[in-house]
C-alpha cells in the first residue's frame, strides 16, 4: 500500500470512527486465583487484596487483565460503511495493531470480587495520524460494569496501528 492510500484510508477513519460505539462486548470472568496472584506478583501483601476468597477485592492492576482482553476482542470487530455501500474492517491487517497505553478512572465504580463477571463495551474517540511515519492512532473508550450492571472502571486505552495495517 502506498502512502497515498495510507493518507486516504487515514482520512476515513479519522471521519467515520471518532463517537462511533464498537460493536459486541468483552466478557471476563473474575477468579479468586488470578486475583490473588496478580496483587502477589505485585508484592502486593495486603490482605484486602491477597486475603481470604471472601474478603478480597482485585487491585487495580487487576484492570490491565480485562482491558487488553477487551482491546483485542472489540477492534478487530469494528466494521465501516464505504460511500459505495461495501463495507471494511476497521484493521487491515491485525498483525499491525499495537497496544499503546491506558488511563484508568475509577471515580464512582464499585470494587472488583471474586466470581464477578465484567463486561467490557466500547467506542471510539480521538483517531489521528502521525505523518513522519505514517502510525494510525486512536483512542477508545472502555466502560466495564459487573454482573449487576454496576460500573467497575472507566478506561481509556490508545491503541497504534502501523503503515499496512489500516
Amino acid at each position: 500500500m502506498d502512502e497515498a492510500e495510507m493518507r486516504k484510508n487515514a482520512e476515513f477513519l479519522m471521519e467515520k470512527l471518532p463517537g462511533k460505539e464498537i460493536p459486541g462486548e468483552a466478557k471476563i470472568k473474575c477468579r479468586y486465583k488470578k486475583m490473588k496472584g496478580l496483587a502477589e506478583c505485585f508484592g502486593i501483601t495486603n490482605p484486602k487484596y491477597v486475603g481470604e476468597e471472601e474478603e478480597i477485592v482485585a487491585c487495580h492492576a487487576f484492570a490491565n487483565s480485562f482491558t487488553v482482553k477487551s482491546f483485542y476482542i472489540l477492534i478487530p470487530g469494528t466494521k465501516l460503511e464505504l460511500p459505495d455501500g461495501t463495507t471494511r474492517d476497521f484493521l487491515l491487517n491485525p498483525g499491525k495493531l499495537l497496544h499503546a497505553g491506558n488511563r484508568y478512572n475509577w471515580e464512582g465504580c464499585v470494587p472488583i470480587r471474586p466470581g464477578d463477571k465484567l463486561v467490557g463495551k466500547g467506542k471510539w474517540a480521538d483517531v489521528w495520524l502521525v505523518e513522519k511515519n505514517m502510525t494510525l492512532f486512536a483512542d477508545l473508550e472502555l466502560t466495564v460494569k459487573n454482573q449487576n450492571d454496576e460500573l467497575v472502571c472507566r478506561v481509556f486505552t490508545r491503541a497504534a496501528v502501523r503503515p499496512g495495517g489500516y
